[in-house]
């Protein structure tokens, strides 16, 4: 982790940009109806629990360097998010380390993680 992100100082770089050929062979649907909707608390609540977990340039440790490489890819991991009241949110990260390629014979634990976090988007709790 560089000294920047112990401080809580994350620069968030711009999204990388397709080419034009490849943006143009974009077909956009006619609807986006049945896709995830998660409305702006939950959104927020999304991403004060992504950049918890883990905040842009963090690096994970495993005695594995390939699963070490895993572990540290945002893409790796699915989340749920689930608005109890207007108040309270839980928001869940779990590894699919088949995205990697790695199947282990035993589970990891501790490899995810689910926040409590209140309408403020302060973290009340973690499990």
């Amino acid at each position: 982790m560089s000294g920047c992100a112990r401080l809580g100082y994350y620069k968030i770089g711009k999204a990388e940009r397709a080419s034009p050929d490849e943006a143009h062979a974009v077909v956009f649907p006619n609807s986006l109806e049945s896709g995830v909707h998660l409305d702006g608390p939950s959104m927020a609540a999304l991403e004060v629990a992504r950049n918890e977990f883990m905040p842009p340039g963090t690096k994970a440790t495993a005695h594995d360097e390939k699963l070490a490489v895993c572990l540290s890819r945002r893409d790796v991991y699915d989340a749920t998010v689930l608005k109890e009241n207007d108040n309270l949110y839980f928001v869940s990260f779990l590894p699919r380390l088949s995205r990697c390629g790695i199947e282990l014979e035993t589970p990891l634990m501790d490899a995810g993680v689910t926040y409590a976090i209140d309408g403020r988007g302060r973290i009340l709790s973690e499990l």
